[in-house]
């Protein structure tokens, strides 16, 4: 895959997943927006790392629960980099506990990262690429929690099951513009934040015998921001090692 055409905004690409992303697509040669929600030293490290391999990506900042820091990123975008040809909804957040005693500020905490963050970056990438009419690309990063609930998880399973649907909307909305929208629907990914013990208990319950990798989920990014996956619009990809074929992700508690 050639991305060096590609202009790609990746939400919190400081560490894990959203750091396996920004690398992968820089590697093929795209110009990358690395952003997490403040100038980490994660996100610093990442970010070095992206440049190397990709000279013209950006650095920046925000805090998507808030609207006026979203507009000003997407400012900023438009200004250095003249707009997108991808957007990548990676950043997602969750308090946790049993929902009736989740503190209404929690809540609405959750759902503005998880479910109106994606939404408006959606709107503030998608308008510029209708009025060029270049098209482009929308991929929202779900969970399999959107369908089977982790129990005193309920904030971040809602909100991922909103997310499902905003990707179907999009994709519907969006297709006459030549601008596609797709949802990767992940099992258990070893990150930073699992620890290895975690993962060999997880693992014995997927039917792969193990935990996916964020490059994997890198990699299937990149297919769908590449030119090959043009034609694929409203889909809903599962990166599971099989859970979900026989598992309930609740019952193992992941």
């Amino acid at each position: 895959m050639n991305m060096k055409t590609k202009r790609v905004l990746v939400t919190g690409s400081g560490r894990g997943i959203g750091k396996a992303t920004v690398l992968e697509l820089a590697r093929l040669g795209a110009t990358v927006v690395a952003h997490d929600k403040t100038m980490s030293d994660e996100l610093a490290a990442t970010y070095e790392s992206v440049r190397a391999a990709s000279p013209a990506s950006i650095m920046a900042s925000a805090d998507l629960a808030c609207v006026g820091e979203i507009d000003a990123l997407f400012e900023r975008i438009g200004g250095e980099l003249g707009g997108l040809d991808a957007l990548v909804n990676n950043a997602a957040m969750l308090k946790g506990g049993p929902l009736i005693d989740l503190a209404v500020e929690d809540w609405d905490q959750v759902l503005a990262v998880n479910l109106r963050a994606p939404f408006l970056c959606a709107q503030r990438a998608a308008r510029p690429m209708r009025r060029g009419r270049q098209g482009g690309t929308i991929v929202n990063i779900s969970s399999v929690h959107a369908f089977d609930p982790r129990r005193n998880h309920g904030d971040y399973s809602t909100a991922k099951g909103g997310l499902q649907q905003l990707t179907r909307c999009l994709a519907l909305e969006l297709a006459a513009d030549n601008i596609t929208a797709n949802v990767l629907v992940l099992g258990a990914i070893a990150t930073e934040i699992t620890p290895p013990d975690r993962q060999a208990a997880i693992s014995s319950a997927i039917p792969a015998g193990r935990v996916g990798r964020s490059h994997e989920v890198a990699k299937a990014v990149a297919f769908l921001c590449s030119e090959d996956a043009r034609y694929i619009n409203g889909a809903s990809l599962t990166i599971d090692g099989g859970l979900t074929l026989g598992f309930c992700a609740h019952r193992l508690d992941l």
